[in-house]
């Protein structure tokens, strides 16, 4: 793994922060996980200040799982929590869809470990935190701001992702995708994450897998409830069996990934994001990285200094 560079003094500390937001009423999103096929009632629910994001199994119970990378454990091609017994799985598609929307506190009950796998995007959780409203906590956010360069990669590999200090007061990712030999072509997308753009170029960007993996995968009794119209599989001349939202969807995705895997943080990362054929165990080093190499002193309440996020509040 590569090495984090210590935090320094930066004028992107003195960018105004918004405060800390929540949702306003419980929304529902329901449906089956993809590698079980086991139906769950996900309850997106509003949190107090502190809470930060945590997930609930009520079918445990009400065993809590906080929404961090101490709670991480390895998993094949998506992003597991554990504390204690109580598993959650696949959780990248709903932690980026409250990141990318503004969400810092919420509350997400569970009936079952593995979240709904849907379209295979963060879509019909953009559109439940929509009807929810999103409503502030009248407190700022302190979030992590990268001041030096931080880079992550893997021995022997072209993988990598790496923090740069932000342009922006926020986070902007860039993903480059480049799988040589597979029926996907090479691409790259960036974007800086507001919720606006987020709604409009990031949130419907759907999971993807070559034909060949998704045959292997159901040969050994996952997803088998799957089909081609659930996500985007990919076989000599495209995608089958359904149309790509944009042409370089698959890259707009693995950015969507990031966006999630970096809410393991438990506070906002402010940098500029890239990656390149990097994967939930890269995204969630960088997180460790970023933790690490932090030195910024924790910021106190004030009634003044905050600004709302575009297009961070609805209802």
């Amino acid at each position: 793994m590569g090495m984090a560079s210590a935090y320094t003094a930066s004028p992107a500390g003195q960018w105004a922060r918004r405060p800390r937001q929540t949702l306003k009423r419980t929304v529902v999103v329901s449906g089956r996980g993809y590698w079980s096929g086991q139906e769950n009632r996900v309850e997106l629910r509003p949190a107090g200040v502190n809470a930060g994001i945590v997930f609930v199994r009520d079918d445990l119970g009400g065993v809590r799982v906080p929404a961090t990378v101490a709670c991480r454990v390895e998993a094949s091609s998506r992003t597991n929590l554990q504390a204690g017994v109580a598993m959650v799985e696949m959780v990248e598609h709903l932690l980026s869809s409250l990141a990318g929307l503004g969400v810092d506190c919420c509350e997400v009950g569970l009936t079952a470990a593995e979240l709904p796998g849907l379209d295979g995007s963060a879509a019909a959780y953009v559109e439940a935190i929509d009807q929810a409203g999103i409503a502030s906590l009248d407190q700022p956010i302190n979030p992590l701001i990268v001041t030096e360069p931080i880079s992550i990669g893997e021995p022997d590999s072209p993988a990598r992702i790496e923090a740069m200090p932000p342009t922006i007061p926020g986070l902007s990712v860039s993903y480059d995708l480049e799988y040589p030999g597979q029926p996907i072509p090479p691409q790259q997308f960036g974007m800086a994450i507001t919720p606006q753009r987020y709604r409009s170029e990031l949130a419907a960007a759907r999971t993807f897998l070559p034909e060949e993996d998704a045959r292997r995968l159901q040969a050994s009794g996952r997803g088998l409830t799957v089909s081609t119209s659930d996500l985007l599989v990919f076989g000599p001349t495209g995608p089958i069996g359904n149309t790509l939202h944009w042409p370089d969807e698959c890259a707009r995705h693995k950015a969507l990934d990031v966006v999630g895997d970096l809410v393991l943080a438990g506070r906002p990362i402010w940098a500029d994001v890239r990656a390149s054929r990097s994967g939930h165990r890269l995204n969630a080093a960088l997180v460790a990285a970023v933790l690490a190499a932090d030195r910024t002193e924790p910021i106190l309440p004030s009634a003044g200094g905050l600004v709302q996020p575009e297009g961070g509040s609805n209802g």
